[in-house]
């Protein structure tokens, strides 16, 4: 009897040192998981060495860089790409962006700018979505048509300015400048120089009446005329230029 006790104590005994060394293999094992994530956000460990930016193209990288400095001070694992992006998308060209982290040091970027149709009352610009943004004047596009109207009416001159462009085509003209009165009348100037008023009704087919007659009354001596006057029921105005 005295053995079989002797034998379940060892047993017993047994168990109890298995698990003393399990015990202390988990504790060794959460300390370094602990240690391990811990130094995830350490910058020192994990550090950000590089910013790849691709297709800004009216934005200067090294704004972009200066803007996420401090996001990226935490480390490859502490870097927050959605505070970035959110950050991003509020400079004024930019109309989305993606960010990612690239093992084992990079933060890439990706933008995509507004496309710029017109320069809208000489101090924003007019995407291509009907939406007005003002960047830096000194990173307008060169070229741009102007429209200049009325708050608000960007949309519809922008839709004019297509229809009037397409119009124009026989005469191998554009418009460079298109303006909307108050009282909604229009006037525009065309790539070589010429003016004209269309006033505020029947604005495509006084357009197309101009371009009928253009052969027969201005031909090719469209750089001397300096303003025409389409608001006439039955005809137009021609004012040409001095001679000199």
């Amino acid at each position: 009897m005295s053995i079989g006790r002797v034998r379940k104590h060892r047993h017993g005994v047994d168990i109890s040192w298995q698990s003393f060394l399990k015990a202390i293999i988990l504790i060794v094992f959460m300390s370094l998981f602990s240690f391990f994530l811990i130094q995830t956000k350490n910058a020192e460990f994990f550090s950000i060495r590089n910013v790849k930016i691709f297709g800004a193209e009216h934005i200067d990288h090294e704004i972009i860089k200066k803007i996420i400095s401090p996001m990226i001070d935490q480390g490859f694992f502490g870097v927050d790409v959605d505070k970035i992006k959110e950050r991003i998308l509020q400079l004024p060209w930019v109309a989305q962006v993606v960010v990612r982290r690239v093992w084992p040091d990079v933060v890439a970027i990706a933008v995509k700018e507004k496309k710029p149709i017109a320069l809208w009352n000489d101090n924003s610009l007019l995407s291509s979505e009907g939406e007005l943004f003002a960047p830096e004047a000194t990173t307008y596009p060169v070229g741009l048509p102007q429209l200049a109207g009325p708050a608000g009416e960007q949309i519809l001159m922008a839709q004019y300015y297509a229809k009037m462009n397409s119009i124009l085509m026989p005469l191998h003209s554009k418009i460079t400048r298109l303006e909307l009165t108050p009282s909604m009348a229009w006037g525009l100037t065309l790539d070589n120089g010429m003016k004209l008023s269309i006033g505020h009704k029947d604005i495509l087919t006084r357009l197309n009446h101009f371009v009928k007659v253009y052969p027969k009354i201005v031909g090719d001596r469209g750089s001397d005329v300096e303003y025409i006057d389409l608001r006439y029921p039955n005809g137009m105005a021609v004012r040409w230029k001095p001679v000199t």
